[in-house]
């Protein structure tokens, strides 16, 4: 029994190690230059992610803006929300008395 279980982990030992050879001349850095497969030089990966990043934020700014303007331009046509508007007064107001009572030396 003993015998037969070391010639299967030979057999087997040896099957692992064809096939880590096989595996390392497909996966070779000179195989996949050929097939331009994941191999990408470390100063073009940095140029397209910077530009990546770049357009993102163009891109997420250039929406806010016109999302913002839509939103502002509406509002005017209806006339605006007069709760909001009267409930951010309320705290503009309460925050300029609270400033007032911590300094007190602020001329009004």
């Amino acid at each position: 029994m003993l015998k037969k279980v070391k010639e299967e982990h030979r057999t087997h030992q040896h099957s692992d190690l064809t096939k880590n050879t096989e595996y390392k001349k497909l996966l070779s850095i000179e195989t996949l230059k050929n097939l331009k497969i994941a191999y990408i030089p470390y100063n073009e990966l940095l140029k397209e992610g910077f530009m990546a990043g770049v357009g993102w934020a163009f891109g997420v700014t250039v929406g806010f803006v016109i999302i913002s303007t839509v939103l502002v331009f509406t509002l005017k046509a209806l006339g605006g929300l007069p709760l909001i508007g009267s409930w951010i007064a309320s705290i503009v107001n309460e925050t300029q008395a609270q400033l007032l009572k911590r300094t007190p030396f602020i001329s009004q």
